[in-house]
């Protein structure tokens, strides 16, 4: 398959389960290798380089079942993703003084982040205590404290609860109109729609149709495969 998403854009792939969407994915990111051809990131070609160096290259990604610190509460796990910098002897010996005032403006950051997520009553909760649809809130917080350049979300809404899902929603359009490209894998197609600016659907690992969400959703192809119709 080919395509391109364009920045400062929300990118959606939708299609059966199956169709090579999470498989992508891992090929962008260097959890997987593929066999042939190119990926390109920001005009640098990437497909040699390990998950970690496209991560500091501004590629940041979800998983369909979401990663952290189970025994931790919100506010921890959301510190942790937050901190620009790790511990080394020269930052030990630079004292106090250093490492609190990195701490408190990392702190600022967390807090924003739980407000627009609708968390601050659930800071001091250990992970393991949310639901499904709150942990993946909490991993969609983490992936926005690490100032990606390009965010892969692999299902996102799933689980989340209703009430919840337009927040989501409309924080990932807040990081498209800061400039961030996202990528965005959903079964929810009334979330995907209402978000996507452009869409790639596929089938058996290759791209059936693209367009813009009225024009995918007009697509008999589209229609015939994944939407339905009411006929």
């Amino acid at each position: 398959m080919s395509l391109d998403v364009s920045r400062g854009s929300i990118t959606a792939l939708i299609g059966p389960n199956g169709a090579g969407k999470t498989t992508l994915f891992n090929l962008l990111t260097g959890f997987d290798a593929a066999d042939t051809g190119t990926i390109e990131l920001f005009g640098e070609r990437v497909e040699r380089l390990p998950a970690w160096r496209l991560a500091r290259k501004g590629m940041v990604r979800s998983f369909q079942t979401p990663v952290g610190f189970p025994t931790l509460s919100v506010w921890e796990n959301l510190m942790v993703a937050a901190s620009s910098t790790s511990e080394t002897l020269l930052r030990a010996l630079a004292g106090r003084r250093s490492w609190k005032a990195g701490e408190s403006a990392t702190a600022q950051r967390v807090a924003v982040v739980l407000d627009r997520l609708g968390l601050a009553d659930r800071k001091d909760a250990v992970l393991d205590d949310l639901s499904g649809g709150e942990v993946k809130l909490v991993d969609f917080g983490r992936q926005m404290l690490m100032r990606p350049r390009l965010l892969l979300l692999d299902e996102p809404a799933a689980g989340v609860h209703p009430t919840s899902i337009n927040r989501l929603g409309e924080q990932i359009r807040s990081l498209r109109d800061d400039g961030i490209s996202v990528v965005v894998i959903d079964h929810n197609m009334s979330f995907v729609f209402g978000v996507a600016d452009y869409l790639y659907v596929l089938a058996s690992g290759s791209v059936l149709a693209h367009g813009t969400p009225d024009e995918v959703a007009s697509d008999p192809r589209v229609v015939e495969l994944y939407l339905g119709s009411d006929s």
